[in-house]
């Protein structure tokens, strides 16, 4: 192992890059290793190659050469486009052959390149066209966020009221079916007095109600609720509550608000770690699940069903057979047994 591990380490970096990135195999590896060390030229992505002469990082290239973070990437991750060559070839004083193919044994020749590139551009404006990059990927980020804001707003609008409920009603939660997954929602309740609201914890699982495991997320939950939390589940619009949630712009309060069974309002400001003081109880409000409920009905409970003393089967006098009591029946067949719960 530390033979192998010894080889990679050694291996010149045009090698070792796409064997750490797992590009290549092992093998194809070993065999460009071979060939390296015979003098053929091993095949280099050009974009790689300059930043590794040049030394810059991809930010910084796409500054110097004045084009998106996505031209770049388009170009070095698919093809060089006649235009983007001549540009590209002419800012970095690179034959245009290099980004149609470009081999290990040409990397003296892009030294070379460098050189002129830093004699033409000097160090002042090269560092320039680097602070242009970061410019521009900071402007693509704050445009970004803009249209994220947007979304959010929308987001919110759409779903502020989606779990507002407005009385108590009774659960049905039925654990005769088989559904794989569940939506749940819990209701957090928070109380003083006479007033109380709601905070909503929405989970999914492939279980039966509250377990530990998600009591406890829930609880960690509350315990991260915090200044910064509350304004980033807002900003996104997920988080759902009936008591107006914020946090104060001091960064150190929330504030909510209670209504009593009359609607009045009891407007509250506390220091944000003492959120917990409020609440009452946990309680699950909504279980959905996703499918459609599966009757089973198993030979066992059915009428039309006499088992067979000593083993697991019996005769259905409906199809004249000897069957499985677990089997599952299709529902014409089946008559639920009067002693019998659907199971």
């Amino acid at each position: 192992m530390e033979y192998y591990t010894e080889i990679t380490k050694k291996a010149p970096w045009y090698i070792k890059k796409p064997y750490d990135q797992c590009k290549i195999s092992y093998e194809k590896f070993l065999d460009l290793l071979q060939q390296d060390e015979q003098g053929v030229g091993v095949e280099i992505n050009i974009y790689d190659a300059i930043e590794k002469v040049y030394e810059l990082n991809s930010v910084e290239l796409a500054g110097v050469l004045d084009v998106s973070m996505g031209v770049l990437g388009y170009a070095s991750t698919q093809r060089t486009i006649p235009k983007r060559k001549r540009q590209f070839s002419s800012r970095l004083h690179i034959p245009e052959s290099f980004f149609d193919e470009f081999l290990s044994t040409q990397l003296d020749a892009l030294k070379k390149c460098r050189e002129e590139f830093r004699d033409c551009y000097g160090d002042e404006l090269i560092e320039k066209f680097k602070q242009n990059g970061y410019a521009a990927m900071e402007a693509k980020i704050e445009k970004q966020n803009a249209v994220d804001k947007i979304k959010n707003e929308k987001y919110r609008e759409e779903n502020q009221n989606r779990y507002q409920y407005k009385e108590k009603t009774k659960m049905y939660h039925d654990l005769s079916d088989d559904y794989k997954s569940r939506d749940y929602v819990i209701a957090i309740t928070l109380k003083e007095g006479d007033y109380y609201g709601n905070i909503f914890y929405e989970y999914s699982s492939g279980g039966y109600g509250l377990s530990v495991d998600i009591m406890e997320d829930i609880l960690q939950f509350i315990e991260n609720l915090d200044c910064e939390e509350i304004n980033e589940l807002n900003e996104e619009g997920l988080l759902n509550n009936n008591i107006a949630l914020q946090a104060d712009i001091n960064g150190k309060d929330i504030h909510f608000e209670l209504r009593n069974d009359a609607g009045e309002k009891l407007e509250k400001t506390i220091p944000e770690d003492e959120l917990q003081k409020y609440i009452v109880g946990y309680e699950m409000i909504r279980c959905d699940g996703r499918g459609m409920k599966k009757e089973r009905r198993k030979c066992g409970s059915c009428e039309n069903f006499t088992p067979i003393e000593g083993c697991a089967k019996g005769n259905c006098s409906v199809r004249g057979d000897i069957i499985q009591r677990s089997r599952i029946i299709c529902s014409h067949d089946y008559v639920l047994k009067a002693d019998k719960v659907l199971c």
